[in-house]
């Protein structure tokens, strides 16, 4: 295991020296800062084209929309994985914040806004990689843009940065995609959750569509604004009750824990109703 994490590791290093040897040129490293701090770029964008797929018309628009929900769904409990491992797993220095590789400077220097945050494994890979796959999932001429978009746009400049290494983006996709592949195939999903959804959206719809606009305008920006209300709590804790915060990663395993086991309930609760109904259906 810990030849393969070295491996891991040079093969990162190595990525990371080949794009910062581009560093250091005020055009490439403003554009570089202007593709990773653009959030109508990033989010606005998949936001906008699932908003155009979801007012889409067709015959197949209920279905669609039932997909979406599960599709987004599937990207918020992604991220909520994605920030659990970070917590769980051991703490990962970012690129940029490595003293002992080389660097070469940047025409401005880099942020100290994440050195407390863990670079293992990448939010923005599992949330935008988790958006694309479910682009391609919902329409296929869609499917290489988005990807490449996600890659290209979104990743490849935290990568020149030193935000992130590649591995972390790599993990980041896997989780996103596998998060959001598992919410399209849970049949219960799309029925129960999705169909009183939509329930609402006929029933409410300026309801609905009031709390839509600010949840998509969250998820477009990758919900900076709760990250940063969540950052001043913990400070605050840190200051005021750090004995709880001692024992922050068992909460959270915890907390993880409980979820899992109402999952199983429910899934095993799911099933002997389903298996109710069919034997009161279908009488031997």
């Amino acid at each position: 295991m810990n030849a393969l994490l070295q491996s891991i590791q040079s093969i990162d290093v190595s990525i990371y020296h080949f794009l910062n040897g581009f560093a250091g040129h005020p055009l490439l490293d403003h554009f570089a800062g202007l593709e990773e701090g653009n959030s109508l770029l990033k989010g606005g964008l998949f936001l906008a084209m699932y908003w155009s797929l979801w007012f889409g018309p067709g015959p197949d628009q209920e279905k669609r929309r039932r997909s979406i929900l599960a599709i987004l769904a599937g990207a918020l409990l992604a991220l909520v994985v994605c920030r659990a491992i970070a917590d769980l797993a051991p703490y990962r220095l970012r690129p940029m914040y490595d003293t002992q590789i080389q660097h070469r400077p940047y025409s401005s220097p880099p942020s100290a806004k994440l050195m407390d945050w863990s670079a293992f494994p990448s939010d923005h890979a599992t949330f935008f990689f988790a958006l694309a796959f479910g682009l391609a999932y919902l329409s296929r001429r869609l499917a290489l843009p988005a990807m490449l978009y996600a890659l290209v746009w979104i990743c490849l400049p935290r990568m020149f940065l030193g935000i992130h290494w590649a591995s972390d983006f790599v993990a980041g996709a896997v989780i996103g995609i596998a998060v959001v592949w598992a919410a399209l195939k849970v049949e219960a999903l799309r029925p129960r959750l999705a169909m009183r959804v939509l329930a609402l959206a006929d029933a409410a719809p300026r309801v609905f569509y009031a709390a839509a606009f600010l949840v998509s305008f969250e998820m477009g920006v990758l919900f900076e604004d709760v990250r940063d209300a969540a950052k001043d709590v913990l400070r605050f804790l840190h200051l005021v009750l750090p004995e709880i915060l001692a024992h922050a990663r068992l909460v959270t395993l915890g907390t993880l824990g409980l979820f899992a086991m109402a999952a199983c309930l429910w899934f095993l609760s799911h099933r002997r109703r389903t298996g109710a109904m069919v034997s009161v259906e279908h009488p031997q």
